[in-house]
């Protein structure tokens, strides 16, 4: 809209204000259609315009150049972010009175003109670009409500992997127990992966704490499931299982299938991140209608990828860059027309009128719940009840909102840089090369593949990670921490699990310190073999007929006759997935099954 079509728009005494301000006296016009000629007289000449650009103050300049170079669009929240404060204005006589400045002659409705967008195009400077720095010095103390408070760090490159690792040997075996509708392990699944974690959790956890009150292995099974890793069968609870990407990234731990693991959870419409933010409510709602939470992580993930590596990155720093570099999102979808909700305590929140409470919040589970627990970033943080974040509430009624309240640094370490595309390649931490011994069982004289039986022996001096204790307990008994036992019976319990032993195979090649030995690989196709010997038929129904004649007249039943058979004089057996067809006909044929 040209600037004569907006001025037709404004009460006679906005008209008299702009003309002021562009040096025109409003009693000398005869009305308001003439201010309006004189305003737009003034400000569509280049030297006129170039006169009242040079009378503004220097957050007024900074606002247009914005505008200017952003299609015309003045975006307050993101001005805000990048320079701490709107341009100010004198104050007024009354609270409803808006006093016009210099900037108002420029932006009307939020938006420059589009007759005067291409003349300040030309000419007013672009803004400097936003950068982040950060800091190579890792800082150990924050101030939080005045007071000082020291820092606790985390470097999770080494155990980002080391546990995602660990988390899908638990899933091979098949004993992880999740929830289908939330993707969140049982507490018992945690209490099962918290003692094989690398460095355990971020942090203490009470006696009788819930998996919610985690934040590794929370964050691990979410981005495994979405990251395409692992995957659930069924059911209210059922076991997570490593999917054929999962054990591939497990058998050669390639930075590549885990980088195809990072997109695919990138844009995945699973786990939403802003559920762990336990103090929003009315997320699960009826008519909540949230964005997908793909679309928010990718925003985020953007962002990220515009940061510097290696540097310690304030998380205000980060919000603020968020928001300059247009990465910004909503947690509603586009096109929502539903009531708000989402609340914290008694304030309806969202996107656009508590951003801290609502994207703020979401970021950070984002930066640590799962990117810090994969290993892609290295934080300095506080407890969430030592770290007083601020979500712009007037009536929270919580200690804190979130597990992940605490979050005040982070740093892209190489891990990240990789999977956020700013490194080409990444060496991931050397993991303990070829190290056991394996050796026939003394004595033991085989006969057949069966019969063979071996000891895998692991050297006092070599130190195991969780990880391979877990791959090698898949298929072999352990006798001692040092020891392992390969048998048939092993073998088959494996597989009784589930287990692929094609995957174990590889593992043993890989460990050993000598080629494998011919027999250890027989043994291994003869267990898949005799796992292979039986199968269990569909189980069967029998029912008995009360005369031999009622049971030849279901023999007879040109429906009934395809599915039964006549065991003796009056036994029928039929497929027990059968029943209800055989309940049907019998009551068309005047019968009652009980």
């Amino acid at each position: 809209m040209n600037l004569i079509d907006i001025l037709n728009r404004y009460q006679p005494n906005a008209l008299q204000a702009l003309a002021r301000l562009c040096g025109q006296s409003p009693t000398t016009a005869t009305d308001a259609a003439d201010l309006v000629r004189r305003i737009a007289g003034v400000m569509t000449s280049p030297a006129g315009l170039q006169r009242q650009w040079s009378q503004l103050d220097d957050l007024s300049l900074k606002a247009v150049s914005l505008a200017a170079h952003n299609s015309g669009e003045f975006d307050a929240q993101v001005f805000v972010a990048r320079y701490g404060r709107l341009p100010e204005r004198p104050p007024a006589k009354y609270a409803w009175q808006h006093v016009a400045i210099g900037l108002d002659l420029f932006l009307h409705y939020n938006r420059i003109p589009d007759d005067l967008l291409p003349l300040l195009e030309a000419w007013v400077p672009r803004p400097e670009p936003f950068q982040i720095t950060g800091v190579t010095r890792a800082p150990e103390m924050t101030i939080v409500k005045g007071r000082p408070l020291a820092l606790r760090r985390a470097d999770t490159e080494q155990a980002g992997l080391h546990d995602l690792a660990t988390l899908l040997r638990l899933a091979e075996e098949g004993a992880f127990l999740v929830s289908v509708n939330t993707h969140m392990p049982t507490r018992g699944a945690v209490k099962q992966l918290m003692p094989l974690l690398h460095d355990g959790d971020f942090l203490e956890l009470p006696a009788d704490f819930k998996a919610a009150d985690t934040i590794r292995p929370v964050g691990l099974t979410a981005f495994a499931i979405g990251g395409g890793l692992a995957e659930i069968s069924g059911g209210s609870h059922d076991s997570l299982s490593a999917t054929e990407a999962g054990r591939a990234w497990l058998r050669s731990q390639d930075p590549a299938l885990l980088l195809e693991a990072f997109e695919r959870w990138t844009t995945s419409a699973g786990f939403d991140e802003l559920a762990r933010v336990r103090a929003i409510r009315g997320q699960r709602a009826s008519g909540a209608s949230l964005s997908q939470p793909g679309s928010r992580r990718e925003k985020i993930i953007e962002a990220l990828s515009w940061c510097p590596v290696g540097v310690w990155i304030d998380v205000e720093d980060f919000f603020r860059a968020v928001l300059v570099w247009h990465f910004n999102f909503d947690v509603h979808e586009a096109n929502f027309t539903w009531r708000n909700t989402l609340s914290i305590g008694r304030e309806p929140v969202s996107s656009t009128t508590h951003w801290r409470a609502v994207n703020g919040l979401n970021i950070l589970a984002v930066l640590w719940d799962r990117l810090a627990s994969i290993g892609a970033l290295d934080i300095l943080y506080l407890p969430p009840e030592a770290a007083g974040y601020d979500a712009h509430l007037y009536y929270p009624d919580a200690p804190y909102f979130s597990l992940c309240d605490g979050l005040k640094y982070f740093r892209i370490n190489g891990l990240g840089a990789y999977l956020l595309g700013q490194h080409a390649e990444f060496g991931p931490p050397r993991t303990t090369g070829p190290y056991l011994v394996i050796e026939r069982l003394v004595g033991y004289s085989p006969g057949t593949p069966a019969g063979e039986t071996f000891v895998l022996e692991i050297p006092a001096s070599v130190q195991v990670s969780a990880a391979d204790q877990l791959a090698l307990g898949q298929v072999a008994k352990a006798q001692g921490e040092l020891r392992f036992q390969i048998s048939l019976e092993s073998l088959l319990a494996a597989l009784e699990r589930g287990h692929d032993l094609e995957a174990s195979l590889a593992f043993l090649a890989e460990k050993s310190t000598r080629p494998l030995p011919p027999e250890l690989a027989l043994l291994f196709a003869d267990a898949v073999g005799r796992s292979k010997a039986f199968t269990t038929p569909e189980p069967a129904l029998f029912v008995e007929a009360r005369t031999a004649e009622i049971a030849q007249l279901v023999m007879q039943d040109p429906k009934l006759k395809r599915i039964c058979k006549l065991v003796g004089d009056r036994t029928i057996a039929l497929p027990a997935s059968r029943r209800t067809t055989l309940r049907t006909r019998l009551r068309e044929l005047g019968y009652l099954l009980p």
